[in-house]
């Protein structure tokens, strides 16, 4: 199957190898551009070819163990005598039908059909081999095949506008039908056989109409009326199928459509049990949250009715790390996804700890800046902790927030995230009273401290550095991969 080419690499090639105008490229990299979807229709190697310089043909797509000159991935370039049927094509503006030499000496199917520019001129190209019919297929095989090439072509050649949803690759189970304009089906893969059987469609399918069975097709002929193609979603029993009409228009070809069966019951399901789960996960995290604010309440209240400050002041702490903890739960409850972002955590716990640390008359600025960056539940949680530790060190320490009876003057504390690549950056930093001389992170005793120490150490796998100076305030830098 061809992969997505990118319009850069296919533009270059065009100019570099080429003689084709702007509008003439700009044809061809429309039609390179649905490569994907028309290989995985006909399962087999389809490719874009057009004349090249120094008597070349320049190719986008891949064809197996073909011998080309490989520029890029899935575009090469190939010798005119290599495939003198292409450049019969090239020369004389018809489509042509045949066999080619393939691999290891094999015949494939071959059909090719021109691209013709708005001057009526052949520009290109498209191919399409079959590996798995030979002269002596047998006849309504090479019809089938045939027919699928075609419409194919004329899809790509005329797509619909604005409408590249339509133009989604196909698996091996999906079903295809070509009818025409008469709704008389033309083809019919085997997936689409083995569908509508089991909705009890009449199994042989072609010959017969696609407005005669028990398909849902009331939708189809306004689709068909309008020239748009359209999405719709049927429930036939206990089976859920995704019918998609792709009407198609080339000239004054014969009118074709493509109907694309999907099913999507197994699809359903596991989404309706994701969406059960996610609710059951969520009501999880809103009474773990409950539980934690709970147990914060019960230390606030041992915390009133102790007379020792150092007792009130332990069960702050702890109350403070409940607390961060209980938010990452009370946000995840709010969310579908399981990811928090980064910027939620530390402007909630910004708001939560000044109400719990700062008087009102307390001026310290604490902000988050930087890049959105979005964390699993669990990573979260550690995050929320280590922030919980640095801005309550910030307030008690940098700033003597807890202990100074005067008001705090201009203090700031700036959160900093940053992502590059895989690799996130969080820095914390203060214009407090920053570290004494003889700060060693190793040797500190600190119960906030080895927390921290350890949260970045054990469970993010990342770094951590603690710079400052005496009144020149202090900058924590952790580092972590997502």
């Amino acid at each position: 199957m061809a992969t997505k080419l990118q319009n850069s690499e296919v533009r270059n090639a065009l100019k570099l190898h080429t003689d084709l105008s702007e509008p003439q490229q700009r044809l061809m990299r429309s039609v390179v551009r649905l490569l994907p979807f028309a290989a995985s229709l006909p399962q087999q190697d389809v490719c874009v070819f057009t004349g090249a310089r120094d008597d070349e043909i320049l190719v986008f797509g891949h064809i197996k163990d073909w011998p080309a000159a490989v520029i890029k991935p899935d575009i090469c370039l190939l010798k005119s005598y290599e495939v003198g049927l292409w450049q019969d094509l090239l020369q004389s503006g018809h489509a042509v039908k045949g066999f080619m030499e393939h691999k290891h000496g094999q015949l494939a199917r071959l059909l090719a059909f021109p691209i013709v520019d708005n001057g009526g001129k052949c520009i290109g190209g498209i191919a399409m081999l079959h590996n798995g019919l030979e002269p002596h297929t047998e006849a309504p095989l090479l019809t089938a095949s045939d027919v699928l090439a075609e419409t194919t072509y004329m899809a790509m050649i005329v797509p619909q506008q604005n409408q590249t949803d339509l133009y989604t690759p196909l698996s091996y189970q999906d079903g295809i039908i070509i009818f025409d304009e008469a709704g008389i089906i033309l083809y019919a893969n085997e997936a689409a056989s083995h569908l509508v059987d089991l909705l009890g469609f009449d199994r042989r399918l072609v010959g017969t109409s696609i407005y005669g069975g028990s398909l849902k097709m009331s939708w189809v002929k306004q689709a068909i009326r309008d020239h748009r193609g359209a999405v719709s979603e049927e429930i036939y029993g206990d089976i859920i199928v995704e019918q998609t009409i792709l009407p198609i228009n080339a000239g004054i070809r014969a009118k074709r459509s493509f109907l694309f069966l999907k099913d999507k019951t197994a699809f359903r399901r596991k989404e309706q049990e994701l969406m059960v789960k996610n609710s059951v996960i969520k009501e999880i995290h809103h009474r773990v949250k409950n539980n934690l604010q709970t147990v914060a309440g019960l230390l606030r209240m041992e915390a009133r009715r102790s007379d020792s400050e150092q007792v009130k002041k332990a069960l702050q702490e702890g109350v403070s790390r409940i607390e961060s903890m209980a938010l990452v739960h009370e946000v995840i409850s709010h969310y579908e996804e399981d990811y928090i972002e980064l910027r939620t955590i530390a402007e909630e716990l910004i708001r939560l700890l000044k109400r719990a640390l700062l008087r009102s008359d307390d001026m310290v600025q604490c902000e988050y800046v930087g890049d959105s960056i979005l964390l699993s539940s669990q990573r979260a949680g550690y995050v929320s902790l280590i922030l919980n530790e640095l801005i309550s060190n910030s307030f008690e320490h940098g700033f003597s927030c807890m202990t100074n009876q005067e008001p705090v003057k201009e203090g700031h504390i700036i959160i900093e995230g940053n992502l590059k690549g895989s690799s996130i950056t969080l820095t914390v930093s203060d214009n407090g009273s920053g570290l004494p001389d003889d700060f060693d992170l190793n040797a500190s005793k600190r119960l906030g401290l080895q927390i921290i120490r350890n949260l970045v150490t054990n469970e993010l796998a990342g770094t951590l550095e603690i710079t400052g100076e005496p009144d020149k305030g202090t900058v924590v830098k952790i580092t972590f991969n997502e």
